[in-house]
């Protein structure tokens, strides 16, 4: 099977989608000059309550695709975003029509999210190299559109914070090639391969939740680290707010890079490229309290995203790893874990504080990549265990 057909690249346009939520992080500050009236708190939860409906969405996939199938599913989860985050754009109403079209974006991405790893996943089930480079792509593709869609928003703000959030147009283009690329199947009947598929054993189930954990842990920490560099970098006096920008985008530049090369490292690594990854990821953390240069900080911060995106192809390919059964549930524990850590990051923050006593960035950094070092060595120390 040649590995890059329509199919495939229908496929990585919906991936281009799924990171596409906090691309308007930027707007902030004039969204709230917008709604005088509202508590920050509540403006700022619009780039974090998306992640709380992906979840929602996750689970309400499994019913839907029951009766609609994964295509009609798929495509019901772009036309929600596609409408939905795009309402401000043509109807600027309350804050609360805001907010709400921010809730069913998340809904919308999280009905198609784990159909889209399932089913690429799917397509080389046969071949493990390719499915490994294929789910690399895939997160690649996931980067690359955050970073397409966040410096789109920097561009169209200057007009108006409203008329940004046309980029979510681009989800009925990849409505569009997932309608005419991507067959039909047909509903009620189970493929030969299928039929052959055994249910997932309590052992996994309880494996999959373990690391499912870890998961969460790990991307607990990553957006901590996201969300105290600013503080950092005026704290050390080695930069500003858009230096920080600049830091995000390196994490996201890394993130594109080790997606492209997951497929060479996992060949070579296999089951120690999770601690491997976790390891780098903790002691680049780490350094950047040490940095006393923006430079040095954002080729950590470079380092930091390809470490990081090494760590989630990684899970999706495990997890997806040995049938359908496996592949959806290990797929919703993946995605249930990620974007729970992502929701809950700033009670991470808060946690810290309070047992650290010390509310510096400094010293957020510092535990942050200690506790990140600690899960790698973890992983090494009990890698047997830990692998499924």
């Amino acid at each position: 099977m040649r590995f890059f057909s329509m199919k495939l690249i229908a496929l990585l346009s919906v991936a281009l989608v799924v990171n596409s939520a906090p691309a308007i992080s930027a707007n902030i500050p004039e969204i709230t000059k917008s709604f005088p009236e509202i508590n920050p708190i509540y403006v700022g939860l619009l780039t974090t309550i998306p992640s709380f409906f992906l979840i929602i969405g996750v689970f309400l996939t499994s019913v839907l695709e029951k009766y609609i199938g994964k295509k009609q599913t798929i495509l019901t989860g772009l036309m929600i975003v596609g409408i939905f985050g795009t309402l401000p754009a043509w109807y600027q109403g309350s804050f609360a029509w805001l907010f709400l079209s921010r809730c069913l974006l998340g809904l919308g991405i999280g009905l198609f999210n784990r159909l889209l790893i399932q089913m690429i996943s799917h397509v080389f089930q046969k071949d493990n190299q390719k499915k490994a480079r294929a789910l690399g792509l895939e997160s690649a593709c996931e980067g690359l559109g955050g970073i397409f869609m966040t410096l789109a928003v920097g561009q169209l703000v200057k007009m108006n914070w409203e008329i940004s959030l046309i980029i979510y147009a681009f989800a009925m283009v990849s409505f569009l090639f997932v309608l005419l690329v991507i067959p039909n199947e047909r509903l009620n009947t189970r493929p030969v391969e299928d039929k052959l598929d055994v249910s997932i054993t309590k052992g996994r189930k309880l494996k999959s939740i373990l690391l499912g954990g870890i998961l969460f842990c790990i991307v607990l920490l990553f957006i901590n680290y996201n969300l105290q560099i600013t503080p950092l970098l005026i704290e050390q006096g080695i930069g500003n707010a858009t230096n920080g920008s600049h830091m995000i985008a390196a994490i996201a530049t890394g993130a594109f890079l080790a997606g492209n090369v997951f497929g060479i490292t996992y060949r070579y690594l296999q089951r120690w490229l999770l601690p491997i990854a976790t390891n780098i990821a903790g002691m680049s953390i780490f350094l950047t309290n040490l940095s006393t240069s923006a430079f040095f900080t954002l080729v950590c911060s470079l380092v930091l995203g390809f470490a990081f995106r090494h760590i989630m192809p990684y899970f999706m390919h495990t997890f997806t790893t040995g049938g359908e059964a496996v592949a959806k549930f290990g797929t919703t524990v993946v995605l249930v874990a990620y974007n729970l850590g992502a929701t809950l990051a700033p009670y991470a923050s808060q946690a810290i504080t309070f047992f650290s006593g010390n509310q510096h960035a400094s010293n957020q950094i510092l535990i942050t990549g200690i506790l990140l070092g600690g899960i790698g060595l973890m992983l090494a120390f009990f890698n047997k265990k830990v692998t499924i």
